[in-house]
């Protein structure tokens, strides 16, 4: 079975309003909705924000169902080298404001080459692959922008991909998390949220849904 998440209802809604429902829930609280797509079920669910909520619904989820593979689809704000509309798969995951006191920082997490390899293959979109960078912070700021692209070289930033690749990573189990370019961290940072997430916000999952039409995980 697959796992997909979305923070909010728009990053999978394409999923939920075109499966074949075999059953409809409340996990912590959570809408989910199980169902088929193409020859594959599907698990679907939404609604948390920040790496602690996200590490917490994945991991009911992993309980609860059996889950073979997980995809995390939405949005994130964009690094040096991606525009706004751009689509990121996450080859790897870092928690970019994870540091000790003895100053280890956060420890990479790669994705499935697996899912990495099979949603390429089979979209019939362009799309960029790299590390993905999550806090649980938005940032606005140029400068901080500026700081976690040297530090990681990350292509984007969001709340959640680490968190979700980390759970999986614990567990044993395929994780990729797809994310739409909404906006360019330092750079009206904000507006182009707003602007563009009604625009962007579903497209991620879009894209997953006609993959998995396609072909099985």
């Amino acid at each position: 079975m697959i796992l997909v998440l979305g923070v909010f209802k728009i990053e999978v809604e394409p999923m939920i309003m075109e499966m074949e429902v075999l059953e409809k829930g409340r996990l912590l609280k959570r809408y989910y909705q199980r169902g088929v797509v193409g020859r594959n079920e599907v698990v679907v669910s939404y609604g948390f924000i920040g790496k602690v909520e996200a590490a917490l619904v994945t991991q009911a989820f992993l309980d609860r169902f059996n889950i073979d593979a997980v995809f995390l689809t939405g949005n994130a704000g964009g690094l040096e080298g991606v525009e706004v509309g751009d689509v990121v798969i996450g080859d790897s995951y870092v928690e970019y404001d994870f540091e000790t006191a003895l100053g280890d920082e956060g420890i990479i997490v790669s994705g499935s080459e697996d899912l990495e390899d099979k949603v390429i293959a089979y979209s019939n979109r362009e799309i960029k692959t790299g590390l993905i960078a999550s806090g649980d912070a938005f940032v606005t700021a140029k400068e901080k922008a500026e700081e976690i692209k040297r530090r990681t070289g990350a292509l984007c930033v969001d709340m959640d991909s680490a968190a979700v690749a980390k759970v999986c990573h614990e567990n044993e189990k395929k994780f990729l998390a797809i994310k739409t370019i909404v906006d360019i961290c330092g750079k009206e940072t904000e507006e182009e949220f707003r602007k563009n997430y009604e625009r962007y916000g579903f497209l991620s999952n879009l894209i997953l849904l006609d993959v998995l039409k396609k072909c099985v995980f």
